[in-house]
């Protein structure tokens, strides 16, 4: 008797519960539009396939584009003016130069009379107040010139945003607009997953929970070598008594297919 008691406790030692989950994509992306515009493209035959990296919705941007063009023009041309500012502030400078020192050599000289040093006085006021408009004309040029940069860059980063590109690799589940649509900011455009690998989640009991990162994981009644790769130690709200856990493992043949979990 004490044997077959001994034998039931060793084979409820043993016993695993089993749980059921579903192989899903290891992440999943919805991408909604940062921009607002007419849709003038949508590449349907992108749908259901692994991306490639080309454009699957556009969203008109022919004024943006204009837009970009005459800018870069405008900031060639503030370029070269410039550089034509920079050689008139050496100019200046030089001017100014000239002009201190020839009020310096004649400031204290007697030979010189009042209104001679009046005058060498007033061409060295003239020739500073001439190199400082100078430098001035050239700040507000370098101002100009960084508005422009940041107009271009934001004129850029619209175009990219109007051409929605899905990263290479991923599976390119769901596309939401069609050709025509006016979109808004926020407007849900397409749906992505990367299915690289597989994601299993279960729902674990308190007893399962104690020392379960030290068990062995079966998928399928197989042992393998899969770790747990997140762990909440905090009950579901949903599924009460229970501890969401996360499993990534290799990519399946078919994802959504419902695969038993043991931990021993």
């Amino acid at each position: 008797m004490k044997t077959i008691i001994f034998i039931m406790i060793v084979a409820q030692t043993l016993l695993a519960s089993e749980y059921f989950a579903k192989a899903e994509p290891v992440d999943t992306f919805f991408l909604k539009a940062a921009v607002s515009g007419q849709v003038v493209k949508v590449d349907e035959s992108q749908e259901g396939k692994i991306s490639d990296g080309t454009v699957v919705i556009m969203i008109d941007d022919r004024v943006d584009a204009m837009e970009l063009e005459a800018t870069k023009e405008k900031l060639g041309f503030l370029h070269s003016n410039i550089k034509l500012t920079k050689q008139s502030v050496a100019n200046a400078y030089k001017s100014m130069k000239i002009q201190k020192q020839n009020y310096a050599r004649v400031e204290h000289l007697s030979s010189y009379t009042r209104v001679q040093k009046d005058a060498k006085l007033l061409s060295t006021i003239s020739a500073t107040n001439s190199y400082i408009q100078a430098k001035s004309t050239l700040e507000n040029l370098k101002t100009q010139e960084a508005d422009m940069k940041v107009r271009i860059a934001t004129l850029e980063d619209r175009i990219s945003k109007k051409n929605i590109r899905l990263k290479k690799g991923l599976f390119l589940y769901k596309l939401y607009p069609n050709v025509g649509d006016f979109v808004t900011m926020g407007a849900p455009l397409l749906d992505s997953a990367d299915i690289s690998k597989a994601r299993l989640t279960i729902y674990v009991t308190k007893e399962d929970l104690e020392g379960i990162e030290n068990k062995k994981i079966y998928i399928n009644d197989k042992e393998t070598a899969y770790k747990i790769d997140k762990l909440w130690r905090i009950a579901d709200t949903k599924n009460i008594s229970a501890y969401k856990t996360e499993i990534v493992i290799d990519k399946p043949a078919l994802f959504s297919t419902l695969m038993k979990v043991e931990f021993k």
